[in-house]
């Protein structure tokens, strides 16, 4: 009501005093289109730090009404004077927010450090928890006269809960969110039917997860066991179905048994070399200490009998594996690259020893780090591919062009390599994930052009292929 309130007395001003004309901020360049958005694009950036969303709400929306029209003028080639206006408007509203709320923090430090815990959590990534922080923030201002005074004590005690419970869900949301994809995707496929077992476990692991993530939400510490437990389950949720799926009538005990018996092969697999070297040590034992031969000899049968057992399983997946190299996955991988992607979403090609995906549109939005679901399809393609690839680790680089400060790029550029990394990490690719954002310190195109900037912002995922 407040919101159609301020639209009211908003329109009934205009109305009144249209002949009435508001000083417009000037522009530090009017020469260079790109870099009048940017500027104004970086005071959008210090208005959401300061948290002028809150604190002068009227005078930041309005401003990132501007700047999008300014953007969507740039991105669509609009006459300059459009685009320049829009941005001229943008900046005079942000830097009215911002003295706003430089004006307006004394009298909601305290609120506004609950407040920020929200943020830090994540909360934006959520349009739902997005939408429940807005109605708390306009209660905040109502009730406050838009911090015309301090809260009272009980007052602060109440917005304080609003925003811890915003905080936890927003925790839950973080850290819960691919596992519930990966629950509910099994449970269209048809799990509660085809594998009620693994989807029961999944949803009972997830639940206790959740359920201690809204105790401590701070302390990964409290959460972190159960919250791997509950990510492990939902994996092996999705491998059973694939199993089922890729075989339809396996019932879901036989299903569950390839998928424990392939992971104890890979097990096997790696024990090898350590079987092999105790061997070693066992024979040279043998031919130092003959008081002891009989019972080395014991030994050494126990372990040539454990060594044959694990050579026999190794010999099938050796054959599998001898079919094929890693440059030959390499070039399958590129070659189903080029049918699943257009070339201006992703490409894949080969660099040495490792495979690079670059994805040239995954579409963040200004200034965040959420992963767009128009984009999730995409990632769950490329981690289909690397999966077939047989990745052991798989390093997300996140770039960006030069508009903005370069710490803020760098930062901006490793939240979103996070994003990505925890969003594959989720849907279980059998592979390990590191993350680094670069910022704009590696370009790949001059960032003197709208084209070379629209290269630059990408994000490289440098696939390492096991041996």
């Amino acid at each position: 009501m407040r919101k159609l309130n301020l639209v009211l007395c908003y329109g009934l001003t205009l109305l009144l005093f249209g002949c009435a004309s508001t000083e417009t901020a000037e522009l530090a360049s009017t020469d260079d289109l790109d870099a009048a958005v940017a500027e104004v694009a970086g005071l959008l950036t210090a208005a959401d730090i300061d948290q002028a969303e809150l604190l002068s709400y009227e005078e930041y929306i309005k401003g990132s009404e501007y700047l999008g029209k300014a953007q969507r003028g740039l991105a669509g080639n609009y006459q300059s004077d459009y685009i320049l206006e829009n941005a001229a408007k943008g900046k005079t509203q942000f830097q009215a927010a911002l003295e706003n709320s430089r004006e307006r923090t004394p009298n909601a430090i305290r609120i506004l450090e609950a407040r920020k815990s929200a943020l830090n959590a994540g909360l934006k990534n959520s349009a739902e928890l997005e939408e429940a922080l807005a109605d708390v923030d306009e209660d905040l201002r109502d009730e406050t006269d838009d911090f015309a005074r301090p809260l009272e004590p009980a007052e602060f005690s109440e917005f304080q809960r609003k925003y811890f419970s915003l905080e936890v869900k927003a925790v839950q949301f973080r850290e819960l969110d691919a596992v519930n994809l990966a629950i509910d995707k099994a449970a269209s496929q048809g799990a509660k039917k085809l594998a009620p077992k693994a989807l029961r476990t999944a949803m009972l692991d997830a639940s206790e997860a959740e359920n201690l993530i809204a105790q401590s939400p701070r302390d990964p510490g409290i959460y972190q066991v159960i919250l791997d437990l509950a990510i492990e389950s939902s994996v092996f949720l999705t491998d059973v179905m694939d199993v089922i799926l890729d075989a339809p009538g396996t019932p879901e005990d036989i299903a569950s048994k390839i998928v424990v018996q392939n992971r104890e092969l890979e097990a096997l697999s790696k024990n090898v070399g350590s079987l092999e070297q105790n061997l070693k040590t066992t024979q040279s034992t043998l031919m130092e200490t003959e008081g002891t031969l009989k019972q080395q000899n014991q030994e050494l049968e126990s372990a040539r009998s454990n060594l044959q057992e694990t050579e026999s399983a190794l010999l099938l997946q050796n054959q599998e594996l001898e079919k094929t190299s890693t440059q030959v996955r390499f070039q399958r991988a590129m070659d189903q690259a080029v049918k699943e992607f257009p070339d201006d979403e992703a490409s894949v090609y080969q660099q040495g020893s490792k495979l690079i995906f670059r994805l040239k549109k995954i579409n963040f939005a200004s200034g965040s780090a959420t992963i767009p679901a128009a984009s999730k399809p995409m990632l769950s393609k490329v981690n289909d591919i690397i999966r077939f690839v047989g990745a052991e680790l798989v390093a997300v680089e996140g770039h960006t062009d030069s508009v903005g400060a370069a710490e803020l790029n760098k930062d901006l550029s490793t939240k979103r390599a996070i994003s990505v990394a925890n969003y594959l990490s989720a849907l279980g690719g059998g592979y390990k994930i590191g993350y680094i954002g670069y910022g704009e310190s590696r370009p790949i195109a001059s960032n003197e052009t709208k084209e070379g900037r629209a290269i630059n912002r990408r994000v490289d995922l440098v696939v390492t292929a096991k041996k």
